[in-house]
């Protein structure tokens, strides 16, 4: 349970940026956040949450405009 908020905050963090880009996070946030218990686990948390993060920004923009 706390991988998956973790993920959700860091997508949700990382679509608000690329969205507004009015806040930037530190890299130490995310890397607090993106825990996990082998490289692999990090890789695909990583990836992931950039997938996610990218989708909503452009799922947004395309609604918008």
């Amino acid at each position: 349970m706390t991988l998956i908020q973790h993920f959700a905050l860091v997508v949700l963090n990382l679509a608000g940026e690329l969205w507004t880009g009015l806040f930037n996070r530190s890299p130490d946030f995310y890397d607090k956040h993106s825990v996990t218990k082998s490289k692999a686990g990090y890789a695909v948390f990583v990836t992931l949450a950039a997938l996610a993060a990218v989708g909503i920004a452009f799922w947004l923009s395309g609604k918008i405009y």
